[in-house]
């Protein structure tokens, strides 16, 4: 991938806190047309409508009114399709080989580092057309949150997620979150998944919301699973269901509420040698 230059702040924040070489960049995608201007023709249709049923367009009156009101219609639909270039022109995602940096909105930069990166994924797929829409919730250490990907959805999974909103902020959607979405994914299991697999192997138990894993047992939302009887696993509906002895066990809370559920899959998979169905 050829990357743009990073700007000299963003390049001297990626060193002072060894964030690494830079190997993906992302901006916000493309707004949308096709929305903004087919509300202005619907408009632009009516008034014309209500112009010829009472015959004004058939004196000059009418037709200056029509002029100017093409000419407003059109400003309008200009102006807001600029507004909204404009208001995410400078906001970008960079990944780094330890972490990412999201620049805006405005000035707001977060920083998040793979190894101690909390992130609560939305993902929902719309059967009938085959699209899916991604959403990331990043929390740092401090409890700082933003949330970049498909806007839908991500203050429902703010109020689900944090304590309070009062260090929330809703960042830009960016392109390509098929690409970058698994990529975070990816990085923050490499980088935890290990510290995971030590404790569960020292005899400590972990917790991602309501599941918990030691070394002989998965617990959900309190009830407790010998591993050991553990014949599924799986995400149906936007929850985690389990089987074991033929019995069915799923979270009571959807599966964009479990923090790093990708690290808590492999980990799961690590210790039952089973894959996720």
């Amino acid at each position: 991938m050829n990357l743009n230059p990073l700007s000299p702040e963003l390049h001297q924040l990626a060193e002072q806190t060894s964030l690494g070489t830079r190997r993906a960049e992302y901006r916000p995608r493309p707004t949308p047309f096709v929305v903004p201007l087919a509300v202005a023709l619907t408009i632009y249709a009516l008034v014309i409508a209500c112009l010829a049923g009472s015959n004004m367009l058939e004196n000059n009156f009418g037709v200056i009114m029509l002029v100017v009101f093409t000419v407003f219609i059109g400003l309008g639909v200009l102006n807001i399709l600029h507004m909204k270039r404009k208001s995410g022109a400078g906001d970008e995602l960079h990944l780094f080989d330890h972490g990412l940096i999201v620049k805006g909105p405005k000035a707001l930069v977060s920083l998040h580092h793979w190894d101690d990166a909390t992130v609560y994924q939305r993902l929902f797929h719309y059967p009938q057309t085959g699209l899916t829409t991604y959403n990331y919730l990043l929390v740092a250490p401090d409890g700082a949150a933003i949330s970049i990907g498909d806007p839908k959805g991500a203050t429902g999974s703010a109020l689900m997620n944090l304590p309070d909103l009062d260090h929330f902020t809703l960042g830009a959607a960016f392109d390509r979150p098929d690409e970058w979405g698994p990529a975070v994914q990816s990085h923050i299991t490499r980088a935890q998944l290990p510290a995971v697999l030590a404790r569960i192997a020292a005899g400590e138990t972990v917790t991602f919301g309501p599941l918990t894993l030691d070394r002989d047992t998965l617990t959900v939302d309190g009830t407790a699973i010998p591993l050991t009887g553990l014949q599924d696993a799986a995400v149906n509906d936007g929850t985690a269901v389990f089987k074991s002895y033929n019995r069915y066990f799923k979270t009571r809370e959807p599966i964009y509420t479990i923090p790093n559920f990708f690290v808590f899959k492999e980990a799961l998979q690590s210790q039952t040698n089973r894959p996720w169905s």
